[in-house]
């Protein structure tokens, strides 16, 4: 046992080295805490490089942020802004999670733009933005971080954050991209208006105390600590090969609204990443987190989601836009909505650290499942050849997918079928591996959108279901907290994870009832031998009066076999 620890050390190390000279991503299934997602948590002991310190009863003074966001706003029209009948103030939600939002400045009809903003890489941050231009002479070329277009975005956020600070005037920050003043002081009131590190470890999961966190990962499908791994990953490459070695640019804390931030560290890395995952949206096939938009808070009826658009005098400026939904008009001093789109409860708690009515509801339902094509699998390299070269639209599939399960009105637990196609290849063997063959590669995977053999519907079966056990034993460890119920709010870490546990156990276990039955009817279903011989009209037992002359075939013989077209040894002529 002490030889393989020693192997097994020795092979962590050697990985450590290449990851810390290739940031391109290099695995799929890590375990979690490689590094320990205590590093960045609020309960982990502080460092010298990645510690903060701040005030615990710092208040914010709210209405002045909210002042001085509007002053800027002012100037940036109509260059910047090029509609608005908003403005940031206090919001009216009686919600604890909300802070600051955005209030009509004058009535607003239904179907009418509220606030547009244009495309401009001045105000806009985008993934684009950091490769491009603002991290392109500093990070590798084929970057590639675990945490994706969310993580560039984040290193954005924290180089507008030492370029805000008191240690701008030292040189901190990358001075990328150049602005106008309209819009480098808009860029400045809107980092300060944001929540700081100490506000959001209540705000978000990512920075919740290691004991809350341990709960949620028990409590959902979608495990928060595969993408507290990702954050930690990629911050430990940047700190390692980039942030230490210019700490004048890249300070590892900043001062800030008289508070200390974590700035180019683990802890600040994670901090803006609750940043980005919170407030950016997807709008136009990009990912962009957009300036005074993102104080929009959500609701669930009568909104609409954040969405691309034409606007300027002309027309041909393009930019995001908020929209007053078909069926709600504001007046005058109300709160201005916007739908932060269709997500699951785990979703909208990992995302936005907070869960809305329509989750709360438990009316629709929904978990995560992910699948793998097993290397160990004997038709691996037909399989993924499959994947990669021969599906939707010769789109490349991953061997990895996740799909979810749902339980709501009109779906009960019916799974998703393009997770069943999926399954039906990755079980796909024995008997049925002649579809692999290549003279079928360009037609196996329509073949797997139904049911193949009896044998593979039922492993498909047992893979969805054993999945659905695995995650409710999961739940079932956890041990509900009495003082939950009592909560007036329901915004505790604790009564958020026991609302997603109780939604995702729905859903699993609707799923299973739903498999269950499923299994029960495997002899009904038709399969690809019985649709093959339908389609060659070999799906029928031969009958001598239906065949031959006495069927009115003119090329018929009643001394012929079945299927003949002249008598052994006879002439055609």
């Amino acid at each position: 046992m002490q030889d393989l620890q020693r192997v097994l050390l020795f092979l962590i190390s050697c990985c450590g080295f290449a990851i810390a000279f290739s940031p391109v991503k290099s695995g799929l299934n890590r375990p979690h805490s490689l590094y320990g997602s205590s590093s960045f948590s609020s309960s982990s002991s502080s460092s010298s490089s990645s510690s903060f310190s701040m005030t615990a009863n710092h208040v914010r003074d709210l209405p002045a942020i909210a002042k001085k966001l509007n002053q800027v706003l002012q100037k940036c029209q109509p260059e910047f802004i090029k509609t608005c009948k908003v403005e940031v103030g206090c919001s009216l939600k009686d919600d604890k999670s909300t802070r600051l939002g955005l209030i009509a400045t004058e009535p607003i009809k239904k179907g009418d733009i509220a606030l547009s903003v244009a495309y401009d890489d001045q105000i806009v941050l985008t993934p684009d933005l950091a490769t491009k231009q603002v991290w392109k002479d500093v990070l590798p070329e084929k970057y590639d971080g675990w945490t994706g277009d969310n993580g560039m975005i984040a290193l954005l956020i924290l180089n507008e954050l030492a370029k805000t600070s008191s240690s701008s005037s030292s040189g901190a920050g990358i001075p990328k991209p150049s602005r106008k003043s309209e819009a480098s002081d808009l860029i400045s009131a809107w980092m300060e208006a944001l929540p700081s590190p100490n506000e959001m470890r209540t705000l978000h999961p990512y920075l919740w105390s290691e004991d809350d966190q341990e709960i949620l990962q028990s409590s959902s499908t979608k495990k928060i600590y595969r993408i507290l791994d990702d954050i930690d990953e990629d911050a430990s490459w940047l700190e390692e090969r980039i942030w230490s070695q210019d700490r004048t640019k890249f300070p590892e804390t900043v001062e800030l609204n008289g508070e200390t931030y974590p700035c180019f560290s683990r802890n600040g890395f994670a901090w803006a990443m609750c940043i980005a995952v919170s407030r950016s949206v997807y709008v136009d096939g990009s990912l962009r987190l957009i300036p005074i938009i993102d104080f929009a808070n959500h609701d669930d009826v009568g909104v609409e989601e954040v969405q691309g658009g034409t606007m300027g005098p002309f027309g041909t400026t393009k930019g995001a836009l908020i929209r007053a939904g078909s069926t709600r008009s504001y007046e005058k001093g109300k709160e201005v909505y916007v739908s932060y789109g269709p997500k699951s409860a785990a979703e909208y708690l990992l995302e936005h650290g907070f869960l809305p009515k329509s989750a709360r509801s438990l009316q629709t339902c929904v978990a995560e499942l992910t699948f793998e094509l097993d290397q160990d699998d004997r038709f691996y390299d037909d399989k993924l050849d499959v994947l990669e070269f021969e599906t939707y639209d010769n789109a490349p599939m991953e061997p990895i997918q996740s799909f979810d399960v749902v339980s709501e009105s009109g779906r009960e637990g019916e799974p998703d079928p393009a997770m069943v196609q999926f399954l039906r290849l990755v079980k796909l063997g024995s008997k049925d591996a002649f579809l692999l063959e290549s003279v079928f590669r360009k037609e196996v995977w329509d073949f797997m959108s139904m049911p193949v053999s009896e044998g593979n519907e039922r492993d498909v079966l047992d893979a969805i279901a054993n999945l659905c056990s695995k995650g409710l034993d999961e739940m079932e460890g956890v041990e509900d907290d009495e003082s939950v119920s009592d909560e007036v709010d329901g915004m505790s870490p604790a009564s958020l994870c026991a609302i997603v546990r109780k939604s995702e156990h729905k859903a699993l276990s609707r799923t299973i009832e739903y498999v269950n039955r499923e299994k029960e009817a495997l002899d009904l279903k038709e399969y690809y031998q019985e649709r093959r011989l339908k389609d060659l009209g070999l799906d029928s037992d031969w009958n001598p009066e239906e065949s031959g002359a006495a069927a009115g075939d003119p090329y018929g013989d009643d001394d012929m076999a079945f299927g003949q077209r002249r008598a052994p040894g006879s002439l055609d002529w």
